[in-house]
């Protein structure tokens, strides 16, 4: 796993050169500078999750300025689906495309519109900026794994979207959406969870494939229970997999999510968030080190990021909330 890095500065367009080739041959993939030089995108982000070395999920945000329509360059084949949130409105006339043959493009202009590509089937582009979109990538190999923990059939088709509303895709952009516009690291465990939630929704909603039926399970044991809360104490970093909290529990990923959700009320990430502040807040109210230093101790990556976290969280900055405990 990588973190959320830039491919280039994103504070100055002018000066970046525009990426002109795109790799092709058995290494290219549609994720970071590869997706980049299809957009001929002046700057991207991009985060990936691998498994073994090989890459199974990715997140990449490609950004560009006002520029006339053009033809982008034709995109690698690729053994993995695609989907495209629009984090503002595209208009109907700044995006078109020859997707297996047939003429697609915007048919309404609306926010987080999300597209569902299959990368092995051909498909000629034509793009306009501005644009801000954020492309996830997910792997055969991905897909099938999520499907065989959820005992869900692996579909052999994906039926392709353009520009549509899909309050999932929506909401789950939305909660790293703070994160990737400030670009602060996705870390391991966040990957994890946006990875799965999204493959299994996908895996649904458009390739047809049915969930088998199950009687409800409860929620983890008290030892599952202390066991993941002592695992993320530890690793308030968020350097750690769901993959490594289930086999500590003797769970598969997908049962340990759904198990800690029921238990917790919330998803491991948000709970891991939560565990943050709170050892933020013993250290704002037990130490006198500044916010920089209490920022890395408590998992986050810098003084920025635990100042926005701390804030939606208290409704009131961290220093300010130190001050009115201080008298307590």
């Amino acid at each position: 796993m990588y973190p959320m890095r830039p491919g280039n500065r994103i504070d100055d367009i002018s000066s970046v050169k525009r990426p002109s080739t795109v790799q092709q041959g058995p290494g290219a993939q549609m994720f970071g500078s590869t997706l980049a030089a299809v957009f001929n995108a002046p700057k991207y982000h991009c985060a990936l999750k691998s498994t073994l070395g090989s890459p199974e999920f990715a997140v990449t945000r490609l950004q560009s300025g006002p520029r006339p329509i053009e033809k982008a360059p034709i995109y690698p084949r690729d053994d993995a689906l695609l989907v495209c949130v629009s984090l503002t409105p595209t208009a109907v006339n700044q995006w078109r495309a020859v997707y297996g043959g047939r003429e697609v493009g915007v048919s309404k202009s609306i926010p987080f519109a999300t597209t569902a590509l299959n990368l092995r089937c051909p498909m000629e582009m034509w793009v306009r900026g501005p644009f801000d979109y954020l492309h996830y990538y997910l792997s055969d190999s991905l897909l099938k794994s999520v499907a065989d923990e959820n005992e869900i059939a692996t579909p052999s088709e994906l039926q392709e979207v353009f520009f549509v509303e899909d309050l999932v895709v929506a909401q789950l952009t939305r909660s790293i959406l703070a994160q990737v516009r400030h670009g602060e690291p996705l870390d391991k465990l966040e990957l994890d969870q946006v990875a799965m939630l999204l493959s299994a929704h996908v895996l649904q909603r458009y390739c047809g494939a049915l969930r088998a039926a199950r009687p409800p399970r409860s929620g983890l044991q008290t030892w599952q229970r202390i066991q993941a809360e002592e695992m993320l104490r530890a690793r308030l970093d968020g350097n750690i997999s769901i993959k490594e909290l289930a086999t500590a529990c003797s769970l598969s990923p997908s049962h340990f999510a759904r198990g800690f959700r029921r238990s917790f009320a919330t998803s491991v990430h948000q709970y891991l968030i939560r565990l943050r502040l709170e050892r933020a807040k013993a250290l704002l109210t037990g130490t006198k080190k500044k916010l920089s230093e209490i920022a890395p101790l408590s998992g986050f990556c810098d003084q920025a990021a635990l100042s926005r976290a701390f804030s939606r969280a208290e409704q009131e900055t961290p220093s300010r909330w130190r001050r009115r405990n201080a008298s307590i």
